[in-house]
C-alpha cells in the first residue's frame, strides 16, 4: 500500500512538472479500489479537473532508452515495459521516479499472478483461455525479446541492475502495471503512462471523459512543425484551404460549450479542444476584429493558445466526497480481467463465444449430411458481407433488426475476443444487414489524374478486410444470439428449394433474412420497442411502417423449430461444463461468490465465471420460452 511521504513526494513531482489540478477542489486518496480521485466541493459538469502535459507522460518516445529501443524496432506494450523497468532502476535519476515510486509500491493484481490451482476456478470459462494465453506470452517475450535487448546492450545494462530490476517477475510486475495504467495519447506517443490521470478510476456509471489532442506529427509529436508542412504540401490545395484554422481533433468524445470554474488559467482548452475552429472559440471583442487583423495574426497564436495536454473533464456534476471516474471502454469481463485486473458485476457487455466448428458439427448431427453443411457454411462465409451494411448506411434500409444483436464486425462493440500475442491488446456496438448499393448514372468527364486517383481507392476498397474473426460469433448479454450465428443457422436449415433461390436472387434472400429479424425483434421485444420509438419520434415526423408479419406457414416453421433446437444444443455444449440449466439462478451463483469472501483476482474471476454462467442460463431459458411457444 502507497504510504502518505510516497503520495506527497508524487504531488510535489507532479506540480513542479506542471501537471494541473485545484487542490481544493480534487484529490488523490485510498478508496474501495486503490487510490483515486476524489472530489473536496461539489464541481460542476464542464469542469476541467486534471491537465497533464505531454511532456510528463511516460512513452517509448520519451523513455532514456528511446533510441535503443527504436534500433531494435521494440514498440507497443513490451517497448513501454522495458521502457519503464529502466526508469525504475535509475532511481532518482530518473525523470518520473516519484511517479514510478507510488505506482510500483501496490501493481495491480493480476490474474496471470494467481497460482495454477486458483486459475483452476475459471477453467471453463473463456477468461482463464485469455489468462493462459497471457503468462504463455510474457514467458516468450521475456526470453525472447527482453532477455536478447539486455544481452545487446550491456554497457547501458549492468549485470547489477539486470539481477535487481529486469527479472522475469519483475518483466511480469511491470507488465500489468503498463497493461492496467497505459492510455492511448496520440498518433506520436501512440499508449503511453499518463501520471495522475491514470488514477482515475473506472466506472460503469462514469461522471468524467479523458481527452486528449490525438492529431499530432508522428516524428516528433508537435501540433505543428515543418514535418506536418512537408506533408501538407502533397495534399490538394482545396482541403489544405478548408482545414486551415481548425483545431486539432480530439480522441475523445465532444463535450459541451462552457468554461470550466477551475483552472482559470486553461479556462479556454474545453472549447479549444473541440471541432469548432479556433477563431470560434474568441470572445466577442476578439470577434469584431477586421478580416486583415485575422490575418496579421494567422496560425502563430493558434499554436501558443491550443495546450496539448491530456485532460480529465467532467461529465456530470459531482458531489463532495465522490470519486471521479471515467469509462475505460466497452469491454467483457474477461477482457477487463486480463488488461486492468478486475470486473464488473452483470457486464452488458459479456458475451459467450461460440465457434464455428461448434455450429458445424452441431448441424451435422442435426441434418446428418457433412456435404450439405459444409455446402452451406462456405455460401454464407461467401456471401454475407453482401447481406452487411456499412456503418451509417440505415438510410439504405437492410435485414438486420439492430438492437443488441452486434455482428463484431468492428461497428463499435469491443468485445476482446482477439487475442494478440505481440501487442498485448484485446480487440474488442441499425440496420446493418443491407446489401451494399451498387449505384450508376452518367459518369462526369475527369481529367487523368482523377481518373487514376478513382482507380487507387478502387483497389484498395477491393481488398478484403479481415477486420473480426469468421470463425467466432457470440451469445450476448440477455441470451440472445449474434445476426451471423442467426443467419447462419437459418442457411444450414432452410429448405432446399429456398436456398437454390436465395443463391440465385440475393434481393429475395436479403427479403428473407429481413422477415428473421423482424419477427426476433418482435418476439423479444414485443410491442414495447414500437412504442418507445413512436413516443420518442412524435415531433420528429412519420416512421416508415415496419413490414406486417404473416404467421408462419408449414415450412417457416420446421425452420424455425430447427433453428431453435440447434441453439439450444449449442447453449448446453457450454452450459453442460457449468452445471448450468434453465432452473438454475445467477442471483444464487452471485450470492454464493460473495458468500465466500473472495478478493482481488480470484473474486473478479468468479465475476467472469458468474456472467459466463448467467448468458449460458438465459439462452436457455429464452430459447426454450421460444420453442415451446412455436410448438403449441
Amino acid at each position: 500500500m502507497a504510504t502518505s511521504q510516497e503520495l506527497s513526494a508524487f504531488l510535489a513531482w507532479a506540480e513542479e512538472n506542471e501537471i494541473l489540478w485545484d487542490k481544493t477542489a480534487i484529490e488523490i486518496k485510498e478508496g474501495k479500489h486503490g487510490l483515486g480521485v476524489y472530489a473536496k466541493k461539489s464541481l460542476h459538469a464542464g469542469s476541467e479537473v486534471i491537465q497533464v502535459p505531454k511532456a510528463i507522460v511516460l512513452s517509448v518516445e520519451t523513455t532514456g532508452i528511446a533510441n535503443l529501443l527504436q534500433d531494435e524496432e521494440i514498440e507497443g506494450y513490451i517497448g513501454l515495459t522495458i521502457g519503464c523497468m529502466y526508469e525504475l532502476a535509475r532511481g532518482s535519476q530518473s525523470p518520473w521516479f516519484p511517479y514510478l515510486a507510488l505506482v510500483t509500491k501496490r501493481p495491480p493484481q493480476m490474474a496471470t499472478a494467481l497460482p495454477e490451482e486458483k486459475r483452476q476456478m475459471m477453467k471453463f470459462c473463456e477468461a482463464y483461455q485469455d489468462i493462459e494465453a497471457d503468462i504463455k506470452d510474457m514467458q516468450e517475450d521475456y526470453e525472447g525479446i527482453v532477455v536478447p535487448f539486455l544481452e545487446k546492450n550491456t554497457d547501458v545494462f549492468t549485470d547489477d541492475m539486470r539481477s535487481k530490476f529486469f527479472s522475469l517477475e519483475a518483466f511480469k510486475t511491470m507488465t500489468g502495471i503498463v497493461s492496467s495504467r497505459s492510455m492511448d495519447v496520440d498518433n506520436f506517443h501512440i499508449s503511453a503512462l499518463v501520471p495522475f490521470a491514470d488514477f482515475v478510476n473506472h466506472s460503469p456509471t462514469p461522471n468524467s471523459d479523458y481527452l486528449t489532442h490525438e492529431d499530432v506529427c508522428e516524428i516528433c509529436g508537435a501540433l505543428a512543425c515543418e514535418h506536418m508542412e512537408d506533408e501538407d504540401e502533397d495534399e490538394d490545395m482545396d482541403s489544405d484551404m478548408e482545414d486551415d484554422g481548425e483545431a486539432p481533433e480530439l480522441a475523445g468524445s465532444e463535450e459541451e460549450d462552457g468554461e470550466p470554474p477551475m483552472l482559470a488559467e486553461n479556462k479556454d482548452n474545453i472549447a479549444k479542444k473541440s471541432s469548432k475552429s479556433i477563431k470560434e472559440a474568441e470572445s466577442d471583442d476578439d470577434k469584431e476584429m477586421g478580416d486583415e487583423e485575422w490575418e496579421d495574426e494567422d496560425d502563430d497564436d493558434d499554436e501558443e493558445e491550443i495546450n496539448d495536454t491530456c485532460d480529465i473533464i467532467l461529465d456530470d456534476d459531482v458531489e463532495k466526497g465522490e470519486e471521479i471516474t471515467r469509462h475505460y471502454g466497452p469491454y467483457p469481463n474477461k477482457v477487463l480481467l486480463s488488461k486492468y485486473g478486475f470486473a464488473v458485476e452483470d457486464n452488458p457487455h459479456d458475451t459467450v463465444t461460440i465457434q464455428l466448428e461448434m455450429v458445424r458439427q452441431t448441424a451435422e448431427k442435426i441434418l446428418k449430411n457433412e456435404k450439405l453443411v459444409e455446402e452451406r457454411i462456405q455460401w454464407f462465409l461467401e456471401t454475407e458481407d453482401a447481406f452487411i451494411g456499412e456503418d451509417g448506411d440505415e438510410e439504405e434500409g437492410g435485414c438486420c433488426g439492430g438492437g443488441d444483436h452486434d455482428h463484431d464486425h468492428g461497428h463499435g462493440q469491443d468485445h476482446g475476443h482477439k487475442h494478440e500475442a505481440n501487442d498485448h491488446q484485446h480487440s474488442s456496438e441499425g440496420d446493418c444487414c443491407a446489401p451494399k448499393s451498387k449505384k450508376s448514372g452518367p459518369k462526369s468527364e475527369k481529367s487523368d489524374d482523377e481518373e487514376e486517383e478513382e482507380e487507387d481507392e478502387d483497389m484498395e476498397e477491393d481488398e478484403p478486410e479481415e477486420d473480426f474473426p469468421r470463425d467466432i460469433m457470440y451469445m450476448m448479454h440477455d441470451g440472445s444470439v449474434d445476426d451471423r450465428l442467426l443467419m447462419l443457422l437459418n442457411v444450414l436449415f432452410m429448405e432446399k428449394s429456398r436456398f437454390e433461390k436465395a443463391r440465385e436472387d440475393m434481393d429475395m434472400a436479403m427479403e428473407y433474412f429481413n422477415d428473421i429479424f423482424v419477427r426476433r425483434e418482435k418476439e423479444e421485444h414485443g410491442d414495447d420497442e414500437d412504442s418507445e420509438m413512436e413516443s420518442e419520434d412524435e415531433d420528429a415526423g412519420e416512421r416508415p411502417a415496419k413490414p406486417e408479419l404473416k404467421p408462419r406457414d408449414a415450412e417457416g416453421k420446421r425452420v424455425r423449430k430447427a433453428v431453435l433446437e440447434a441453439i439450444l444444443a449449442l447453449v448446453r455444449i457450454r452450459a453442460d461444463a457449468f452445471g448450468v440449466s434453465d432452473k438454475t439462478t445467477a442471483e444464487q451463483d452471485l450470492a454464493k461468490l460473495k458468500k465466500a469472501k473472495l478478493t482481488g483476482a480470484l473474486y473478479y474471476g468468479g465475476l467472469c465465471v458468474h456472467g459466463e454462467k448467467q448468458i449460458l442460463q438465459h439462452a436457455l431459458q429464452g430459447h426454450g420460452h421460444f420453442l415451446a411457444e412455436l410448438q403449441k
